[in-house]
């Protein structure tokens, strides 16, 4: 009897230790998935940006090729 509470003990105390460490790698991965989520707002955010750079560059290059063209226009004409 005493070796079978003796054993019933062990196996409960390993029972706590291993939900102990369940408790432990939820809470990490929570950590993990909440800095996930912030790393993916922040990538987010900077694609966004960059998506409004790139069109403010293309934007930016078409008007210069149109004042290229207007420069070569009134260059060919006062000539």
């Amino acid at each position: 009897m005493n070796q079978l509470q003796s054993e019933l003990k062990l196996a409960r105390s390993l029972v706590v230790e291993k939900e102990t460490e369940t408790r432990g790698v939820r809470m990490t991965n929570n950590q993990y998935m909440e800095e996930n989520e912030r790393l993916r707002a922040i990538l987010g955010e900077w694609s966004t940006r960059a998506a409004k750079l790139e069109r403010a560059l293309e934007a930016e290059r078409m008007s210069k090729l149109e004042l290229q063209k207007k420069l070569s226009t009134l260059k060919s004409t006062h000539r």
